[in-house]
């Protein structure tokens, strides 16, 4: 037989019991759905070339999946110089995940002179509701 312990046995612990098990139940269930919604969006930008012509045109498409399939996100685009915004490209909200854009055109200036020999990415930030930022970059030397 095992020896009574000194402290009186509290039933309202066995009464708590299932309710704890539940509970915990619920918490890793609840973890799995926030893992699931945590899940990163893939940004693609794929650019004409790598080296863009001073005042000429030059295409550019942003593609944002989620598990695969378009998903609809808000995207920002930029010009970086070494890691620091240079230009702003535009923030645009897509309802198919897909952005396309040509420099060059009416609307969309060409690059400047003044940008050939420097080493720049076009930066896509994408935000989709419920999930992490997302970013992409294309390098380009603008001859």
């Amino acid at each position: 037989m095992f020896p009574r312990s000194r402290c009186a046995y509290d039933a309202r612990v066995r009464k708590a019991l299932p309710i704890i098990v539940v509970l915990a139940a619920l918490a890793v269930c609840g973890s799995s759905q926030a893992t699931a919604s945590a899940t990163k969006p893939k940004v693609t930008i794929v650019g004409q070339d790598h080296k863009p012509l001073v005042g000429k045109k030059w295409h550019y498409e942003v593609r944002v999946t989620l598990n695969g399939k378009p998903v609809a996100a808000f995207i920002h685009l930029q010009f970086l110089f070494h890691g620091v915004a240079v230009g702003e490209v535009g923030r645009h909200t897509v309802k198919s995940g897909f952005w396309q854009e040509t420099f060059g055109t009416p609307g969309h200036p060409p690059f400047p002179a003044s940008a050939a020999g420097q080493p720049l990415v076009l930066q896509a930030t994408v935000r989709v509701t419920g999930h992490p930022v997302a970013k992409a970059g294309w390098s380009i030397v603008v001859q």
